[in-house]
């Protein structure tokens, strides 16, 4: 589990492939002072990742079918940084809001502007997914934990502070840009509930027609 809150910026050194996945090598001195064991998770970007290997300040993670095909990873290269965040203990504070690590989906960044103190980030997104979104609710954003100011039909936008724009890739983003979105797990787990009884009160009302 993660709370959203970045630790830090990493640098892609390497990616190969193999059948259904890929292995991704990442740079980040925090890696060798943590000393990682193998198996362990870390967000990349929002995406939940297992250690595979260490060697000094270099680790490397392996994505499987699923991850690539649900995440911007497919769209990695040497170079890129990502943003960081190991997985939180019991010890630690909750800053940001609940993060699993499970992407739900690929957003496009339509704009990224200064505001005064602020930047504004606005995000687009698959309509179907606008039910998770709230007002003043929680949504991770390449594994950043974000407040959301507006939302409609297909898009949201965040209050961004200057630290939070240091301290992550949205420094480095543009409109075009995609990014990992993953909504509230408390929100889809409500959705899930509604949805279910929903159906349940239609078969019974369908039972009932029938006598």
């Amino acid at each position: 589990m993660f709370t959203g809150l970045i630790q830090g910026i990493g640098e892609i050194v390497d990616i190969s492939h193999f059948k259904g996945g890929l292995r991704i090598s990442i740079k980040w001195d925090g890696f060798l002072s943590h000393k990682l064991l193998e198996g362990t998770s870390v967000s990349i970007n929002g995406s939940c990742l297992s250690v595979e290997s260490n060697s000094g300040n270099n680790t490397a993670f392996i994505a499987v079918e699923e991850t690539v095909n649900r995440t911007t990873l497919k769209s990695f290269k040497s170079g890129d940084r990502v943003n960081i965040e190991l997985p939180v203990t019991a010890q630690a504070f909750l800053d940001g809001h609940i993060v699993q690590g499970h992407v739900d989906c690929i957003g496009r960044i339509k704009n990224l502007g200064k505001a005064g103190a602020q930047s504004i980030l606005h995000i687009e997104h698959d309509k179907k997914f606008s039910f998770f979104i709230v007002e003043k609710g929680s949504i991770a954003v390449d594994g950043i934990s974000l407040t959301v100011t507006k939302c409609g039909d297909g898009f949201f936008e965040c209050a961004i502070i200057p630290d939070t724009m240091q301290r992550t890739t949205l420094s480095v983003k543009n409109p075009g840009d995609t990014v990992n979105l993953e909504f509230d797990i408390i929100a889809k787990y409500v959705w899930k509930f509604l949805d279910s009884n929903k159906s349940a009160i239609e078969n019974e009302d369908d039972m009932a027609a029938s006598f």
